[in-house]
């Protein structure tokens, strides 16, 4: 009786929508909603939001929708409901409906998210959302949300952040492409992500089409295994190659020369000595000097504040021995 019920609650509310009395549905639809939570009808309330914001949305009615929306995500939050395919298909059905202009969409991305973090498996949110989230601000060509969430997603996210990132630094005249790729890469290193920072530098220079310099050996110990790796003209590519091979073998004594040798150029970007502390910490044991301040923040501050990117970084001339012949 109750599913009969409410199935006809969204017959008539529909109607109202399709007959223009936007105002009048949307007030049905949240205190209809709001009787169903009262009797710990979760099910049924998610329903009626649902189904209400995806229709006031189709008939762009933002506020509306959106409204109905993130009450929605505050039932979700309220019955713990379980993140599974169901509960994300309504998020992104309405996702795929939210005007990017819509001030609301912040306020149901922040629900969500706390929600998947909740009542999910991941800490950071649902990697599978993050991807499609990842996305989108990509499409909209908002580049630092976008690389927000793909940090946190699928292999997919970690093939588009390189793209992305070569995106991005075709905007910036002031400095060479490397940067981007690199912040990318350090950060999944420093997540102990390996694979996905391979997945985003191969990514790179898939899209970047870059002219290889020349071939070197390189060698993760004195005595140890040589493999041949491509080199740019951009030190920044060859600093992250480098990073990226070295973490992957008992290299301490080879990280430690490449932060000696490169020094001289990331120290020029804040939240770069972080990153690699972290990844020294990570893979070494290397105890972290104890500094002040917010890494992330002052990286993405270094980079970007003001849209013009960083100081041209400062190349490190000819090619350091590390092993590379």
């Amino acid at each position: 009786m109750a599913q009969k019920g409410t199935g006809k609650t969204l017959e008539k509310l529909k109607s109202s929508v399709n007959d223009g009395k936007y105002y009048e549905a949307h007030q049905m639809y949240r205190t209809v909603a709001r009787r169903y939570n009262k009797q710990e009808k979760y099910s049924n309330s998610i329903k009626l939001l649902h189904d209400g914001a995806v229709s006031l949305l189709e008939h762009k009615q933002s506020g509306s929708g959106s409204d109905l929306a993130n009450y929605m995500m505050d039932t979700y939050l309220l019955a713990n409901l379980p993140v599974d395919e169901q509960s994300l298909d309504r998020v992104i059905d309405i996702l795929e409906l939210y005007p990017s202009t819509e001030v609301g969409r912040k306020s149901f991305l922040s629900k969500t998210f706390s929600w998947t973090k909740k009542n999910g498996e991941y800490s950071e949110g649902d990697p599978e959302l993050h991807d499609y989230v990842g996305t989108m601000f990509y499409q909209e060509g908002q580049f630092p949300l976008a690389e927000e969430h793909l940090l946190v997603g699928t292999d997919h996210s970690a093939e588009l952040l390189g793209r992305l990132s070569y995106t991005w630094a075709q905007q910036d005249t002031n400095n060479g492409h490397g940067i981007y790729i690199a912040r990318v890469v350090l950060q999944y290193i420093a997540m102990k992500s390996v694979r996905h920072a391979t997945l985003a530098f191969n990514s790179f220079i898939e899209t970047a089409k870059l002219s290889i310099q020349g071939e070197s050996d390189f060698r993760y110990s004195p005595a140890g295994e040589t493999v041949k790796v491509a080199t740019y003209n951009d030190s920044w590519l060859n600093f992250t190659q480098m990073v990226l091979l070295t973490v992957q073998r008992d290299a301490a004594a080879l990280f430690k020369e490449l932060k000696s040798t490169y020094a001289p150029m990331y120290h020029q970007h804040a939240g770069f000595d972080d990153l690699i502390d972290d990844i020294g910490a990570a893979f070494f044991n290397i105890q972290k000097p104890r500094k002040q301040g917010n890494m992330m923040q002052d990286l993405m501050n270094s980079l970007f504040a003001g849209g013009g990117g960083p100081p041209a970084p400062r190349q490190v001339a000819g090619s350091p021995s590390l092993g590379l012949d």
